[in-house]
């Protein structure tokens, strides 16, 4: 079973998604989907982690947003 919350497209960009997911180590792990007004990320939770990297996801996007911005 995957988690997947939306992500909306008018916060961050696609490419933005893909860097922070090899950022935390999750590239191939994790998948995108569009929607209407973003993307899903599916995190895999067969070892019950997904919340756990769901969250680490979300504050290294953030960290990154702030790295950009703050400069």
């Amino acid at each position: 079973m995957n988690k997947t919350p939306e992500i909306s497209a008018m916060q961050y960009d696609f490419h933005t998604l893909l860097k922070v997911s090899d950022i935390c180590g999750l590239t191939g792990e994790i998948g995108f989907h569009d929607t209407d007004t973003g993307y899903l990320v599916s995190f895999p939770d067969d070892d019950g982690k997904a919340d756990q990297r769901m969250d680490e996801y979300k504050k290294r996007l953030v960290d990154l947003e702030n790295n950009i911005w703050n400069r």
